[in-house]
């Protein structure tokens, strides 16, 4: 992931004139230990369109997993995950624990949260985008 990040960073700075870090913050993995958080990380990563405004629902994202485990939607790219078996005896009992399972009252009630991170990290992130504004302008 580090060098496929760099790799991108550097195209794009040099085709922009991207200045800073990239990214909102340095690039970071965690080893999946627990089955809780690997659950997590997948809700995480199916929510992440509706939480950055890009779908209202995350069966509106066609670029996610989401329409093949929660819908039955067929997909070649996608190779079943394989705990997705234990969700129920049948594909229609596996499609409604998959969608109680992401979108549950607790999820839902972070869909209105547009701005993820800290304050201190939403305060650099607007400071980095004014200062690359004005320098454009300047450019004009």
């Amino acid at each position: 992931m580090k060098k496929l990040n760099l790799a991108y960073f550097h195209y794009f700075k040099k085709k922009y004139g991207w200045m800073g870090h990239f990214w909102q913050g340095r690039f970071k993995s965690q080893p999946v230990g627990r089955d809780e958080y690997f659950i997590q990380c997948g809700k995480y990563i199916e929510l992440n369109p509706v939480r950055t405004g890009l779908a209202g629902d995350p069966k509106e994202y066609p670029y996610s997993s989401y329409n093949y485990y929660a819908q039955g939607q067929k997909d070649e790219l996608i190779i079943e995950d394989l705990f997705y078996k234990e969700l129920g005896p049948d594909e229609r009992e596996r499609q409604i624990n998959y969608r109680q399972l992401v979108v549950d009252e607790m999820i839902q009630g972070t869909y209105d949260k547009s701005v993820w991170g800290s304050d201190n990290q939403r305060y650099r992130e607007n400071q980095k985008i004014s200062r690359k504004v004005k320098l454009k302008a300047q450019k004009v």
